[in-house]
């Protein structure tokens, strides 16, 4: 079920604008809208829920099983050689979007990524970085 306030749950119904790198019937990824670095990809489930605790353990296995697909295509897309995933729950542990998401963060040695600043984008940039990812998918 959807949030009708929800960005998530907009982009997953597809009335919001999103950089869509993968979908199948229960899932999207899509580049972040304020990314920490280039690359930067949400993964999200299509029907709502607030916090990972909300999901059986069937579905937060089939979330981050698109981890270890989308990657390979994120660090080739990028020319990164490592990445982070994280996964935040709740206001308090910096979850800005209140609809369950996982961050693949490409990352190379010696960047210093500051967690709480994100980044405004150009749209060419996005279009170039999603052509770039599906395109290694």
């Amino acid at each position: 079920m959807q949030q009708v306030d929800c960005v998530f749950c907009g982009i997953a119904g597809g009335g919001g604008a999103a950089y869509v790198l993968y979908e199948d019937a229960d899932h999207m990824a899509f580049l972040d809208r304020y990314p920490l670095v280039p690359g930067h990809t949400l993964i999200i489930p299509r029907q709502h829920y607030s916090t990972i605790n909300e999901m059986s353990p069937d579905s937060v296995g089939r979330l981050f099983s698109l981890v270890p697909r989308l990657a390979p295509a994120v660090l080739g897309a990028t020319g990164a050689g490592a990445f982070n995933v994280g996964q935040n729950n709740g206001h308090a542990a910096k979850q800005v979007v209140p609809h369950v998401h996982v961050h693949i963060i490409p990352r190379r040695e010696g960047d210093r990524i500051n967690w709480t600043a994100r980044s405004v984008v150009d749209s060419s940039e996005f279009d170039e970085m999603a052509g770039r990812i599906r395109a290694l998918l």
